[in-house]
């Protein structure tokens, strides 16, 4: 009876590591997003005939910090059978919007299309908070959907790492 006990707690401690583990690494994709939303901000005020060029560099980068992430979370969870690929439809989908709109809303329909298919993909309700940035529809300008993104991301971000800690 006592090795069913400690295999018990065992496999309570394996599960909050694991769960702790998604909130990290989607933290940190949405913390990658951010310091590229910052570093965007710095360029576009400081030297904004390099945004064209600074762009195609940090999605480059961040699409790296992003595969590494989620091939190591798949990993796990492609073991549970539990993988979906909605969350790249929805980006995929997202990014002919933008193209088709071309300004701020085509931005906003991105990031709202492609977080409904993360929504989908994991049922990580934080995932749902980026949908805010549709509110550039009222407004259509840069500014407010810059601010929007910043303000839904770091949001979401505080929320898994408060999620993490929570279950640690």
């Amino acid at each position: 009876m006592e090795g069913v006990k400690e295999l018990k707690e065992v496999l309570d401690k394996v599960e909050k590591k694991l769960m702790a583990t998604f909130h990290i690494y989607t933290a940190l994709i949405y913390s990658a997003w951010l310091a590229g939303m910052g570093g965007y901000l710095l360029v576009f005020f400081l030297a904004p005939k390099y945004t064209g060029i600074y762009w195609p560099i940090t999605i480059a980068l961040i699409i790296l910090v992003t595969v590494k992430v989620y091939n190591k979370y798949l990993k796990v969870e492609a073991s549970e059978g539990k993988v979906s690929y909605g969350w790249i439809i929805g980006w995929i989908i997202g990014g002919v919007a933008f193209g088709l709109l071309g300004d701020a809303r085509g931005l906003a329909s991105m990031i709202a299309l492609g977080h409904l298919g993360m929504y989908m993909s994991f049922r990580e309700n934080s995932m749902l908070i980026p949908l805010l940035v549709i509110l550039t529809f009222v407004s259509p300008t840069w500014e407010l959907a810059t601010a929007l993104i910043i303000l839904t991301y770091s949001v979401v971000t505080l929320i898994n790492l408060y999620k993490t800690f929570r279950v640690i």
